[in-house]
């Protein structure tokens, strides 16, 4: 599999990087959920979903030339063959911010290219099947969406929520608060309508979730017990550990090390 990323200073805080993945062989791989939302382009033949909650059960996503897709809670299972993408990877509130839709809209679910990039989507399609070199494509992308920020005190408000909330995760054992809510001063009303439009889910679900995937790197970059991976990671014990990160998973964290590939969150099935 050749593997290609970019990261894009200029969207800081928005977009973690902007990606190229391509294999010419038909493999099976699980995707955990990660936190990140994609927009992904198709540059190859079509693969096929196997597993995904989708808006309609008739159409498939990878179908398109282009899909957002949205902030997945489960694991999805993707048959790859003959593979060719371009993805751009958002934190949550990039999709308000660039498309100006809520995220809760699509939880779990994508959203068809066409409605959100609209008149422009025939351009990126040039963009992207052109000779130009990945980090050239990547430059474009990023110019591209850059463009499209809107200034507004709700972003700034989102962005700041976005540090203190990752804050608060990384060092939630060290700190005498104890929810996102009591850390932010935000009423539980104000948390939820705010969390709900920029992050897809409630304060408290986006702690949870971000803890998983915190731990799932955690693995990856440490050879410490499990136990002491999921002190890390901020739950109270191991059993803790073990039934949170089952409920995104779908497997105890013993057995998502004994499979886990080079990639965090994903792995061959």
């Amino acid at each position: 599999m050749k593997i290609e990323q970019y990261i894009p200073l200029r969207l800081k805080g928005l977009v973690e990087k902007i990606w190229e993945q391509q294999t010419s062989e038909t493999s099976n791989w699980k995707i955990l959920p990660s936190g990140k939302l994609e927009l992904i382009f198709r540059i190859g033949g079509k693969s096929k979903m196997q597993s995904a909650k989708k808006i309609d059960l008739n159409d498939n996503p990878l179908d398109q030339f282009c899909f957002l897709s949205g902030l997945h809670t489960k694991p999805l299972v993707l048959s790859i063959d003959h593979f060719h993408y371009v993805g751009i990877q958002m934190k949550p509130i990039a999709v308000k911010a660039l498309f100006g839709i809520p995220l809760y809209e699509f939880r779990d679910h994508y959203i068809n290219g066409n409605i959100i990039l609209k008149t422009t989507i025939n351009k990126i399609e040039d963009i992207l099947n052109s000779k130009m070199s990945f980090i050239e494509k990547a430059r474009w992308l990023e110019s591209y969406l850059y463009a499209r920020i809107h200034e507004t005190a709700d972003l700034h408000l989102a962005m700041g929520l976005c540090s203190a909330t990752d804050k608060f995760i990384t060092n939630q054992n060290s700190i005498h608060f104890k929810s996102i809510e009591d850390c932010l001063g935000y009423s539980r009303t104000q948390s939820f309508r705010i969390f709900n439009d920029w992050f897809g889910i409630s304060a408290y679900s986006y702690q949870k979730l971000s803890q998983f995937v915190r731990a799932v790197h955690q693995l990856h970059q440490s050879s410490d017990s499990l136990t002491q991976t999921g002190l890390q990671s901020g739950y109270f014990d191991q059993s803790h550990f073990i039934r949170s990160f089952r409920e995104y998973a779908d497997m105890t964290p013993g057995e998502y090390k004994q499979r886990m590939s080079f990639l965090p969150g994903q792995f061959p099935v």
